[in-house]
């Protein structure tokens, strides 16, 4: 079986937006097609495709962004990332009263009529799913800052601390229970947005405090295959388990010519 991903899309940065949702998604089919079109072949043959978190900052543009995707793999896997739970303006503070799980659980309905599509996420009490025999289970796995340094740096220099109300902690919580549960489940394949190992970005920044925002540390890997994004690295870990993370990235950031789906075959 082949599964093609992708994750960071920050696609607010590549796109300037509107209120008009014909204009939007027309918008959202030309970019995708320009991934499609950089893309291997075998990318699009694809059943699956894994996206690992940060599509957008408004849930009605990860709702289009989702729908064209789902139009072109038999089932699309999400997993959302920190600026998918960002509260950025006034208007969304209120619209959410001021609580990011409520623009979860709003996006979980936004997509639920679409059967090609499983958002897979602690706060809608769905994290595992079965596809062709395939068990498939993730969350968005977010970080804990621990130490001092840690603390600091996420009060400082990260914009979730401003832009997520709720506790970084509680966050952590949540999915480490969500963890713990999917254990049972035995998956084959696990997908989170903060990476569950130490990357060559992680090992740049040993002692600034920045890895308490950008790990997810565990006791344990409980999939063979795993994606996962967040530092924006694109390429591929084997440390017994297998780990694939494939980032769009902000515009500018990295090498457009790169910006393409990849797959693995299973």
């Amino acid at each position: 079986m082949k599964i093609a991903y992708l994750n960071d899309l920050h696609i607010d940065s590549w796109i300037k937006f509107n209120n008009n949702e014909h204009k939007n998604r027309k918008k959202i089919e030309e970019f995708i097609n320009t991934i499609f079109s950089k893309s291997e072949k075998e990318c699009l043959e694809a059943e699956i495709l894994v996206i690992a978190g940060d599509i957008s900052h408004h849930n009605s543009i990860s709702k289009l962004t989702i729908e064209v995707f789902s139009k072109y793999f038999n089932k699309v896997y999400v997993v959302l990332g920190n600026h998918d739970y960002y509260l950025i303006s006034k208007t969304q503070m209120r619209r959410y009263k001021a609580n990011s799980l409520n623009r979860i659980i709003e996006l979980n309905d936004m997509l639920a009529d679409n059967e090609r599509v499983v958002l897979l996420h602690s706060a809608v009490n769905k994290v595992t799913d079965i596809y062709k025999g395939l068990r498939i289970a993730g969350c968005t796995m977010t970080s804990k800052p621990n130490t001092e340094e840690e603390i600091s740096f996420y009060n400082g220099f990260m914009n979730d601390s401003r832009y997520i109300p709720n506790k970084v902690n509680d966050l952590n919580s949540m999915d480490m229970k969500s963890y713990e549960d999917i254990k049972e489940f035995k998956p084959d394949l696990f997908i989170s947005h903060y990476p569950l190992l130490m990357t060559y970005s992680h090992k740049l920044h040993l002692h600034d405090g920045s890895n308490g925002s950008f790990l997810c540390k565990v006791d344990e890997h409980i999939a063979p295959i795993n994606f996962f994004g967040h530092v924006h690295e694109r390429g591929d870990y084997d440390i017994g388990s297998s780990f694939y993370t494939n980032a769009i990235g902000y515009k500018g950031e990295l090498s457009n010519e790169t910006i393409a789906l990849k797959v693995i075959n299973i």
